[in-house]
């Protein structure tokens, strides 16, 4: 028997497409051959940890629960999975493929379309250099220096993913159609010795196209069904190895790439970046992941150019110099530093021009060195333009606890202008600003680093449920929707033009959750990552049934477990995302004896 090279089967299906004369499309190769390799003994060879990951495009993560397919609702029982997993912030097929195998989210890797190649975000200098480069994992594979033999496979039905995507993977597979990635699975697995394999299905994104991601399209709950029984097929094939669950562990992935709504697919939506993942060896008990009672925030952090902010997309928005308006915002964490800002609509100043009271106009948060709360107001006029009120002794950077803080811009029955603000529900502070005239400001509302007093104090912390109104909340009203689990149920709801869970888990940005607002996201810089954070808000109610883990699962954080899982040292500098959480399950799977 012969083993096919990688060049080989690059140049059976070119040639195919030369003589079929098929230049038009991308997706027309001919399946290729069978595979053929030398058998193995492996009397004496030690355990082998393998992978197989199937990814299949357009399969709305509600729809494929509610069809429950066969062969996926039978796997569950063996499983870790998640309905409300995170497939990325965008759903076009470069970015989720992008994401997917290279442990990088679109946020930066900035892949949108099938180009595959580097879009700069909007405003970004094109002219600073090099753009990012994120290769495939399997590069990571090829200089590993136990697995750079490892024999990689790929199968899709799209040329420019395999070719531009993962050229590294030692035996790439181009085919026409679903049936023939299946087809090329199951004789790779029955002939072959494949290691890590992925598996690419696209019907369900064609038949939603055609006729809408919905169970009530037939054609698109036939592809589900029929992609369901091609998984089928590959398991029997997997399970018909010689070797499966003895001297070869395998660790079946499917992961939906993006979902879809109405007929289309590429947007930010719920139903189109909303994944299932399931993890599958039949040595785990049962595991159901959700997204709720958890909170996966980014930390703000850091000082002047490294400091990581999250940033007002539009600099016009939410400006209290324009209007009436209720700020709230909770913040959990600690102080580097004396005096470092945390939140401000206002020109970033130097020390001395601050204390001269130079600086433009705005509002300003900071803390002192005691860790509560200080805001700043600097108006275009009046006796006091650079007012500062503390909150007292409440500490609200102590480390450990979330603490809510309420800024309320108002006008009373007499016709005066008034700024209070309140901490943990609590009245602090408040100043008469009728005669200061303006404090509009240019600068784009931002949450994180600002230059104050001292320029390279910092606070280290977390943020979360940031609210804004067009109308000033009253005390009780403050008080009293603290801890509110559903923001639809505020009694200023309708006032609501602003809301920010900051708890997204992926992408580069808060995203506005207030009904209407567009365009209206806070967009975050720097070297940010998101981390699950403990406690969480009160915002948040916990879950008590213990079928269910609160812990958020998405297909950037795949490639993490799938070195884990083959043993492939992962280095920090990859920037691979989440993190190793199988560890937490070891005892199911390793024999510690």
């Amino acid at each position: 028997m012969r083993i096919i090279s990688k060049y080989s089967l690059t140049i059976i299906p070119v040639l195919a497409l030369l003589l079929a004369g098929t230049f038009t499309s991308c997706k027309k190769y001919a399946d290729p051959p069978p595979y053929f390799e030398d058998d193995l003994d492996t009397t004496n060879l030690p355990v082998s940890r393998r992978v197989l990951l199937i990814g299949i495009d357009g399969a709305v993560s509600s729809e494929v629960k509610a069809i429950a397919p066969a062969t996926i609702t039978g796997m569950l029982n063996q499983a870790k999975f998640q309905w409300d997993a995170v497939t990325d912030e965008i759903s076009t097929d470069a970015a989720s493929w992008k994401t997917l195998v290279s442990g990088i989210s679109y946020s930066k890797h900035q892949i949108a379309d099938s180009s595959f190649t580097y879009t700069p975000p909007q405003g970004e200098d094109t002219h600073g250099g090099m753009p990012p480069y994120y290769p495939s994992m399997f590069s990571y594979i090829l200089s590993s220096a136990n697995k750079s033999n490892m024999r990689t496979s790929f199968i899709s039905s799209w040329p420019v993913l395999v070719e531009r995507v993962v050229p590294e993977v030692l035996d790439p597979i181009l085919t026409t159609t679903d049936q023939g990635v299946k087809d090329s699975a199951v004789k790779r697995i029955t002939t072959g010795n494949p290691e890590f394999m992925v598996v690419n299905f696209n019907a369900p994104a064609i038949a939603g196209k055609t006729g809408g991601f919905t169970q009530a399209n037939t054609a698109y709950k036939n592809a589900i069904t029929q992609t369901d029984g091609y998984i089928g097929e590959i398991m029997a094939a997997l399970k018909a190895r010689p070797e499966y669950n003895k001297r070869e562990e395998w660790l079946v992935i499917i992961a939906n790439t993006h979902g879809g709504i109405g007929n289309s697919y590429g947007g930010a939506s719920s139903n189109e970046t909303t994944g299932f993942i399931l993890y599958y060896n039949e040595k785990f008990d049962k595991m159901e992941f959700t997204k709720e009672g958890t909170f996966v925030g980014a930390e703000m952090t850091g000082a002047q150019g490294a400091a990581i902010r999250a940033v007002m997309s539009d600099p016009t928005a939410y400006d209290p110099g324009t209007g009436p308006m209720t700020f709230e915002m909770k913040v959990k964490g600690s102080l580097s530093g004396s005096y470092p800002g945390f939140l401000h609509k206002k020109e970033l100043v130097s020390a001395a021009s601050l204390i001269a009271g130079a600086s433009g106009t705005g509002f300003a948060c900071f803390s002192s060195g005691s860790g509560d709360v200080n805001i700043q107001f600097k108006a275009a006029s009046g006796t006091s333009p650079n007012q500062r009120k503390q909150t007292g002794d409440l500490r609200v950077f102590d480390g450990a606890s979330w603490h809510t803080i309420s800024i309320v811009f108002r006008q009373d029955s007499a016709g005066k202008k008034w700024v209070k603000f309140y901490s943990d529900g609590i009245y602090q502070d408040g100043h008469d600003v009728t005669d200061w005239g303006s404090f509009a400001s240019t600068a784009p509302l931002t949450i994180g680093w600002g230059q104050f007093d001292f320029p390279t104090a910092f606070v280290r912390y977390n943020v979360a449920d940031v609210r804004a109104f067009n109308v000033a909340l009253s005390g009780k009203e403050i008080a009293e929707n603290l801890c509110l689990t559903d923001i639809t149920k505020h009694p200023k709801y309708n006032n609501l033009t602003g809301f920010w869970p900051c708890n997204d888990g992926l992408g580069g940005r808060f995203k506005n959750y207030a009904p209407g607002a567009v365009d209206k996201d806070f967009i975050l810089e720097n070297s940010f990552k998101w981390l699950s954070v403990n406690p969480f808000p009160c915002t948040i109610p916990g879950i008590t049934d213990p079928g269910r883990r609160s812990f958020l699962l998405t297909n950037s954080g795949i490639a993490n477990i799938a070195f884990y899982w083959l043993g492939v040292p992962v280095n920090s500098s990859w920037g691979f995302e989440g993190d190793k959480w199988l560890t937490d399950y070891e005892n199911e799977f390793i024999d510690f004896r």
